[in-house]
């Protein structure tokens, strides 16, 4: 289950580090550090979202199904 957050970040924040051009523009270190931080943060957030969905899910299997919400 946490195994998914240590696999979401870096990988989301490559895919920022990528995406602001993945080292070619040297000039730009600032915008590939942002970029970086900005997709590491976003694929921790990511991580989260889906392991408290997942003890969510579990939880509500445990009640014996889906609990009505009103």
């Amino acid at each position: 289950m946490y195994l998914r957050m240590t696999f979401w970040t870096p990988a989301v924040a490559y895919a920022g580090f990528l995406l602001a051009g993945g080292g070619n523009v040297p000039n730009k270190m600032g915008m590939m550090v942002t970029t970086g931080f900005m997709g590491a943060l976003l694929g921790l957030l990511l991580a989260l979202m889906f392991t408290l969905r997942e003890l969510r899910r579990e939880r509500e299997e445990g009640q014996g199904g889906l609990v009505p919400r009103h």
